[in-house]
């Protein structure tokens, strides 16, 4: 019994964590902050499967046809905090990053296509 168990223990750490993991997606949105956090609006098609292209007609349609969400971005580094984005404010934006608990972690910058 003792066996058996350590090779079952094993594989479900193995796949909690796997389930765990997500890929790294390029995002698509307009910035804004809200209470002092940064915030990205995404066209409702883009939450799952990240942008697979940013330009403002692309955007606009694609918020148009299928409306927008807010998610959060979570800055880990000193270089991405919120007071280096505030010049972003109601641009559109395109930023790389893992969808994780209901916010985009390791957020990085990608490009500004502006207001």
């Amino acid at each position: 019994m003792k066996r058996l168990s350590l090779p079952a223990l094993f594989l479900c750490c193995v796949l909690s964590l796997a389930a765990e993991a997500s890929e790294t997606l390029n995002w698509c949105g307009t910035y804004f902050e809200d209470n002092g956090r940064g915030f990205i609006r995404l066209a409702r098609v883009d939450l799952t499967a990240g942008s697979s292209s940013c330009s403002m007609p692309e955007y606009n349609e694609r918020v148009e046809n299928t409306g927008h969400t807010v998610i959060a971005l979570d800055f880990t580094k000193n270089r991405s905090a919120v007071s280096n984005w505030r010049k972003f404010d109601n641009h559109l934006i395109e930023v790389r990053g893992k969808y994780r608990n209901g916010a985009i972690t390791s957020t990085r910058f990608i490009r500004d296509m502006g207001v």
